[in-house]
């Protein structure tokens, strides 16, 4: 396919996403109003979409020049490199555009929103048609579940409850780290939300939160990366709406949801703990495996909350979780040895072997290394409740106990012989197998 074809077929697919994504917006909600607007020229709302839709394809027609710059932008962009280093890449170019029509349209599409709200956002002289076209297109492409208004589409939100244009970033403060600080010179940059910009920016969110798709596949990543920002957090009652997707039965990605609240803990602790206390009964497994799975980062955070979480995850209907959680719990035994002691102990007599090998890969040597006479009986808990794959490695640990104490080996083996003949005889025989001049210390 020639340069020509390929360029040609974008184009078409271009349009027909413009006039299909302003459609869908309009429809779906109330354009949101601009956040800024000159007093002599207040914003007019579009009556109807199909007026939208001209608008917006009409200054998509008449800008070739700006096309052809983009499409050249992102196919330069995400061009991959096998296609760069190929004989004929020029050939391999067109063709790798043509069957990456749909993607390259979508994004070609994302910049023109971006540039068009880049104009609206423009405090000098704001652009308010730019606005309701610009803001129709974020939306639609949002209604779709495209993958780079999941990506890229935060960052135009942010800047529209800035009422700032999109890339353009607050200057960092500069701090004694800078050989050129001077306290007398520091300004802080002013980082309020502006209201209108916030306004605006909740209609966005309350729209995609009403379409199943970008419920699911746009609005949880957003969510996620507002929670970096405390006050954006606050202005666009991020914990609430958390709340509102992990309470929905039929929500499909809860578990963005749970990385969400995790990084909610320092700012909102209470809302952060309501919601994952809620993720650690919820009704969906992968939910609470991925709670599970990230009890070592809540840790950071809040000990005594990823605690409370692990007990009840520890007794989770789900083996994966419950697995998971032990996971956590293993790695107790670096910086609270009793709390790891207790909870180890009433898992080991569970008799669940999969928790079992969990805690014996992941902590025996390093608590038998602590507590080499094993007051609390780990290791006969551990053998007693330990499948084939455990065994082994739990044998060589008990003989290694004995190098270290004869007194805690003496005991380990009598712990096992009081709890059952069986499996004291079973140890009795691999470990004789490894080493037989130790019979004298097994004589039963």
């Amino acid at each position: 396919m020639s340069r020509r074809e390929a360029r040609a077929l974008i184009w078409e697919r271009c349009e027909a996403l413009i006039r299909e994504l302003t459609e869908a917006s309009f429809q779906a909600a109330t354009l949101p109003h601009p956040p800024l607007e000159l007093p002599d020229f207040p914003a007019i709302q579009p009556e109807n979409s199909e007026k939208l839709v001209e608008q917006a394809v009409g200054i998509f027609l008449l800008d070739r020049a700006g096309f052809n710059h983009r499409l050249s932008s992102i196919v330069d962009d995400k061009i991959p490199d096998y296609v760069r280093r190929n004989i004929d890449p020029e050939k391999l170019r067109e063709k790798w555009t043509s069957e990456n029509s749909e993607m390259i349209s979508e994004a070609l599409i994302f910049k023109m929103s971006s540039d068009w709200l880049s104009s609206a956002l423009d405090e000098s002289s704001p652009d308010t048609d730019r606005w309701y076209l610009g803001v129709s297109l974020l939306i639609g492409l949002s209604l779709n579940g495209s993958y780079v208004a999941r990506e890229e589409g935060f960052h135009i939100l942010a800047s529209i409850s800035m009422a700032r244009p999109p890339r353009i970033q607050t200057p960092k403060s500069s701090g004694p780290h800078h050989l050129a600080w001077n306290p007398a010179n520091e300004t802080q940059p002013d980082e309020v939300p502006h209201p209108s910009g916030v306004l605006a920016a909740s209609i966005i969110l309350d729209t995609i939160s009403g379409n199943r798709v970008s419920n699911s596949q746009i609005l949880p990543y957003w969510l996620e990366s507002l929670t970096v920002s405390r006050k954006l957090s606050m202005h666009l009652n991020v914990p609430n709406r958390l709340m509102t997707l992990l309470n929905q039965r039929d929500y499909t990605n809860s578990k963005m949801v749970v990385k969400s609240a995790i990084q909610l803990i320092s700012e909102y602790p209470q809302e952060s703990q309501d919601l994952l206390t809620l993720a650690s009964k919820h009704h969906d497994s992968e939910t609470r495996r991925e709670l599970a799975s990230l009890l070592q980062r809540i840790s950071s955070d809040d000990t005594q909350l990823a605690l409370r979480l692990m007990e009840g995850l520890l007794q989770d209907e789900d083996s994966d979780t419950r697995v998971l959680a032990t996971t956590f719990l293993s790695s107790l035994v670096r910086y609270d040895i009793t709390t790891f002691t207790l909870k180890a102990s009433e898992v080991l007599q569970k008799g669940d072997e999969r928790m079992t090998q969990r805690i014996v890969d992941a902590s025996m040597r390093e608590y038998l290394s602590m507590n080499p006479l094993d007051e609390d009986s780990l290791l006969s808990y551990a053998w007693i409740s330990s499948g084939e794959s455990s065994k082994s490695r739990l044998v060589g640990l008990i003989m290694q106990q004995l190098e270290v104490t004869e007194e805690g080996f003496k005991r380990s083996c009598r712990r096992i012989f009081e709890s059952s003949n069986e499996e004291y005889y079973d140890l009795k025989k691999r470990i004789l197998r490894r080493d037989s001049s130790l019979d004298y210390l097994m004589p039963l």
